[in-house]
C-alpha cells in the first residue's frame, strides 16, 4: 500500500487543470507518442485551447496528430469562450506573455507563463506553427461561398461572413487547411504511400493539381476544375475525414517501421556521427582546460570496447536525439 504522502501527490499529478481563460476543468486527452510513449495534452474544448506544458508538441506521433486534430474538430461544435486579456497560466495562475515563434513554415505565436510553466496555443495557432494553415484569398472566400454557402473559422467553427477581415467570435484570420500537407505532417519520414492528392508535390505551388496534374486558374485553389480533388479545406472536421484513412497504416508503421525507412534513419545518424564525434571531443577538451588539438583529443578507440565508458553513453544519448529531433520536424 503507497503512503498517503504518495497518494496525494499521484492525486495531484491526476488532477484536470483548470483553463486560465474560462476557469472551467480542462480536458486531458492521451495520446500516441514517439517510441510508443504517451503524450497527456490539456484541452479547453469551449476556448479552443490547447496546453502544453514542455515539448508535448513535437512528441506526437501521426496517429497522436490525427486524434488530436479530430477532437479539436469535435470541440468546434461548442459556443466559442473569447479570450481574456487578463487570462492566467493554468498552473500557477500567474501572468502570460505572448511569444513570437519563428518555425519552417514562418511565425507562430502562443501565450506563455511568465514562470515558464506551459503554455496555450488556440487550435488554429497550433495548426499554424505545424504549417497545415495557408490564408484564405478573396477567391478562395468566394468560391466557398459559391460551394457551400458559408465558410467556417478553422479554429472555432463559426461562420466568417463574406466581407469579415477576422472571424467576428475568435478573431482569427480566415484560412484553408491545407489536406496535402496534413497528410505529410502525419507522416513526415514518408514511410506510406499515400494517395495522389495527399503528396504535396512543387507541382502544387505552381498552381498545378495534385492529383491530376492539371493546370489550376488563378486564385482557385480549392478544388481541382479537372478532376474535382479537394486541395483545401476550412472546415477541420472535413480535413480530419480526409486523411482518417491513413490511420491504419500509421499505427502499422509506428509498431513495424519498413526495412527502407529503417535503413534511412541508421544512414542519417551514420552520416551525422564524425560531426558529432568531433563535437564531444572539443567538449572534453575544454573540460580538461586543453586546447583541443588532435594530439590531445580522446582516444576514439576506447568507445569501441567493453569497459564504461562515459564518452559512448553521450554519443548514444546524441544518436537518439537526432533521431527524435528529425521524427518531430
Amino acid at each position: 500500500m503507497r503512503p498517503a504522502s504518495d497518494l496525494a501527490t499521484v492525486a495531484h499529478v491526476e488532477a484536470p487543470l483548470a483553463c486560465g481563460n474560462c476557469g472551467q476543468a480542462m480536458a486531458r486527452q492521451r495520446l500516441d507518442g514517439h517510441y510508443q510513449r504517451p503524450v497527456d495534452l490539456d484541452l479547453c474544448e469551449d476556448c479552443h485551447l490547447v496546453w502544453f506544458d514542455l515539448t508535448e508538441s513535437a512528441r506526437l506521433s501521426g496517429p497522436g496528430l490525427l486524434a488530436l486534430i479530430e477532437r479539436m474538430a469535435a470541440a468546434q461544435r461548442l459556443a466559442h469562450v473569447p479570450l481574456r486579456p487578463d487570462a492566467a497560466c493554468a498552473r500557477c495562475h500567474g501572468r502570460l506573455k505572448t511569444v513570437h515563434n519563428l518555425t519552417r513554415w514562418g511565425e507562430s505565436l502562443q501565450l506563455e507563463c511568465l514562470q515558464q510553466h506551459g503554455a496555450y496555443q488556440s487550435f488554429a495557432q497550433f495548426m499554424q506553427e505545424k504549417g497545415l494553415l495557408r490564408p484564405m484569398s478573396h477567391l478562395d472566400r468566394a468560391r466557398l461561398l459559391e460551394r457551400e454557402g458559408r465558410v467556417d473559422c478553422v479554429n472555432c467553427g463559426a461562420s466568417i461572413g463574406a466581407r469579415d477581415e477576422r472571424c467576428p467570435y475568435c478573431q482569427s484570420v480566415p484560412s484553408l487547411l491545407d489536406v496535402a500537407r496534413l497528410a505529410r505532417a502525419l507522416d513526415p519520414e514518408g514511410g506510406l504511400a499515400l494517395p495522389p492528392v495527399l503528396r504535396a508535390p512543387p507541382q502544387q505551388e505552381a498552381m498545378q493539381c495534385a492529383a491530376c496534374g492539371a493546370a489550376l486558374p488563378p486564385g482557385q485553389t480549392i478544388v481541382c476544375t479537372q478532376c474535382g480533388a479537394t486541395l483545401a479545406i476550412s472546415r477541420l472536421a472535413d480535413a480530419a475525414a480526409q486523411v482518417k484513412v491513413l490511420e491504419p497504416a500509421l499505427r502499422a508503421q509506428a509498431l513495424k517501421p519498413p526495412a527502407e525507412l529503417v535503413r534511412r534513419r541508421l544512414a542519417e545518424i551514420e552520416a551525422n556521427l564524425p560531426q558529432q564525434r568531433e563535437w564531444v571531443a572539443d567538449m572534453e577538451a575544454d573540460a580538461r582546460g586543453e586546447s583541443g588539438s588532435d594530439d590531445d583529443r580522446a582516444d576514439w578507440r576506447s568507445l569501441f570496447t567493453r569497459e564504461t565508458n562515459p564518452l559512448r553513453a553521450l554519443l548514444l544519448a546524441l544518436a537518439i536525439w537526432f533521431v527524435f529531433w528529425h521524427w518531430r520536424r
